[in-house]
């Protein structure tokens, strides 16, 4: 009987040394899946495609953290073992709250831009001394003409909060010294009347615009735009351009904004696989982040006495 008993003891209290880590792996495990599972419902394409499905996921999962919320109360307040059960309830939680705020940037950031994108028209050998704007207001992406670039050299800066830069891009140059119509400060107005085609971009030049360093700007290959869509961007863009038509004299009465680039198909295919290509590494950070806060949680049970 005594040896038995021992041996019960002992049995015990390896039990009691194993219930520590398992609760900590376990829940980080749990925690981590359910944050892939939100984060690739709230990221990706099944959220255009099945938006059903990729909302009723993360809904069942939240389900299932509030089952385990109540379970963990419940054996808590009836003082049975409910420490395991409160920290994959919180771990559980935690794993939601990051999935779907994560999620939904990449969705925004990727995806949603990429379906904005296939729904805009695409326009080839545009030119920018010659065109005008209204002909163009539901571009995506536009390919100019043989000879278009970005006059660096004219590129202005609008600081509020990021620094908002914009280039002219033209086919024809800027300044003269024919008989061409200039205005006062000496610049030659284009054919068109109008200079509306701008390469654009944030934190990509110096204070006061040059050197301008946005996207493919600086790229001898580069001779094509993809548009701006970002609402917000686009009204700092504009208060820069009114800027530099002040000061030049050159008018631009219906402005659109472009990143610069070497190829629009690839910048748009990257929106696309933007949140799928970061899955693993995100899903594998916070699997650490995971583990590490289920092991604090654990402690923090076990200091207040909770079985």
């Amino acid at each position: 009987m005594k040896l038995r008993a021992e041996t019960n003891f002992l049995l015990q209290k390896q039990v009691k040394q194993a219930v520590g880590p398992l609760e900590t792996v376990g829940s980080a495990i749990l925690s981590t899946l359910v944050f892939a599972a939100t984060f690739w419902c709230l990221s990706g394409s099944i959220r255009s495609s099945s938006p059903a499905v990729a909302m009723l996921v993360p809904a069942a999962l939240a389900i299932v953290a509030l089952l385990a919320n109540y379970i963990g109360l419940a054996r808590y307040r009836t003082r049975r073992p409910a420490r395991a059960w409160l920290v994959i309830s919180l771990s559980l939680w935690a794993a939601l709250a990051a999935g779907a705020v994560l999620g939904n940037n990449y969705w925004w950031t990727g995806v949603a831009k990429y379906n904005e994108y296939q729904q805009m028209a695409n326009y080839v050998n545009v030119d920018p001394s010659v065109d005008k704007g209204t002909s163009f207001m539901d571009a995506g992406s536009v390919y100019f003409k043989d000879g278009s670039s970005v006059d660096l050299t004219k590129a202005i800066a609008f600081r509020n909060g990021l620094t908002y830069c914009v280039a002219p891009v033209y086919s024809e140059p800027l300044e003269g010294t024919g008989n061409e119509p200039k205005t006062a400060a000496g610049f030659v107005i284009p054919k068109s009347g109008t200079l509306d085609f701008w390469a654009v971009g944030t934190d990509c030049c110096g204070t006061t615009g040059t050197p301008f360093e946005c996207h493919d700007a600086t790229s001898p290959f580069a001779r094509s735009g993809l548009r701006i869509v970002e609402d917000n961007h686009k009204a700092m863009y504009q208060l820069a351009v009114q800027e530099w038509t002040a000061t030049t004299g050159i008018p631009a009465r219906n402005p659109l904004f472009f990143q610069w680039v070497v190829d629009p198909i690839a910048v748009e295919e990257h929106y696309r696989s933007l949140s799928s290509n970061s899955m693993f590494k995100l899903t594998c950070g916070y699997g650490i982040a995971a583990f590490f806060v289920a092991y604090v949680l654990h402690m923090v049970f076990r200091h207040f006495k909770v079985l």
